[in-house]
Formats: structure tokens, sequence, C-alpha cells
């Protein structure tokens, strides 16, 4: 189970020195929509690849706090495989990874390419009420975690949402 909260921020609002956090180049892509599933191909700063497999699916929780997740290791051969059969768009991130002293991760995401520019702030939770209790960083531009279009299969699918309304 994956119960996480996403929120929108500005690149220049991030607090932390990006150049000193663990880092990991993401592409990622789309071999079905409904249900989601995916495959990521995970880049350390010291080069070092794995590739996974994530299947996703819904939960009676309709506010998108929870999700049921799968993931399976594959290896270059099958990614690439995968890979060549994904729809829609292929998303490219950098994710960073900030040690809460609280024991929660920050995970910094940001977009390259056609989607350059947007970045996101997801923290994973170990229960649904103590994501609903987290109170948003005051570093964030909103939450977005109930919000389709900021969806990553959402972005592979219909590319950058419309963020004038942020």
């Amino acid at each position: 189970m994956e119960i996480e909260r996403k929120w929108l921020v500005r690149i220049e609002d991030i607090p932390y020195d990006l150049n000193t956090l663990e880092a990991y180049e993401i592409e990622q892509a789309y071999i079905s929509f409904r249900p989601s599933i995916r495959v990521r191909k995970l880049r350390s700063r010291s080069g070092e690849e794995r590739y996974v497999l994530t299947v996703k699916a819904a939960t009676v929780d309709r506010d998108a706090l929870a999700r049921e997740e799968f993931e399976l290791p594959l290896d270059r051969a099958a990614y690439d495989a995968l890979l060549a059969k994904a729809e829609g768009c292929v998303i490219c991130k950098t994710r960073f990874l900030v040690q809460r002293a609280d024991t929660l991760v920050e995970e910094i995401d940001l977009f390259h390419g056609a989607l350059d520019g947007l970045a996101y702030l997801e923290i994973e939770f170990p229960s649904i009420e103590y994501a609903r209790a987290f109170p948003s960083p005051d570093w964030v531009t909103r939450d977005v975690t109930a919000d389709k279009r900021f969806r990553n299969s959402a972005l592979a699918r219909y590319g950058m949402p419309d963020v004038s309304d942020i």
C-alpha cells in the first residue's frame, strides 16, 4: 500500500542545496493507463542503474491518498522490451531525497523535457491518518494529491497540465 501526498513547488523556493542530496535520474513510461502499469529506469549519481515494473490500483480511499502498489525488479532487456510498448510520452525527471528527522522522506521531483519547470514534493506516510494530519510545508505552492492532472500517468498521457489556476 502506498500512502502519499503531493505538492507543487517552485524550484526557486526549494530550501535545500540539491547538489548535496541523494539523487536519481528517472525515466518512466506507461505500458497501460488502466490499470496503471509502468516501467522505470533509475540511475544514481554513481551510475548504478536498476529497473522496476510497477502496477498501481485505486483503493476505496477516493481522495487519492492511498493506492495499492506492486513492484517487481526487471533486468535491462525486459525494461527495453516493455519500454518499446509504452503508451504516451516517456517522463524524465530527477528525484532528490531528503531524510527528515521524523523518519519521513521528502522526494523532490524536477521534470525535464516537455515537462521542464514542473516540480513536486512527495511524501509517503505510514498511515492515512498521519497523511491527513500532516501540515503542508511552508515552501510548497499547492497540495495536488487529489488533482488527477498531476498524476504521472496523466502527465505521460496528456502532457503539462494548465497551471494558470494555481
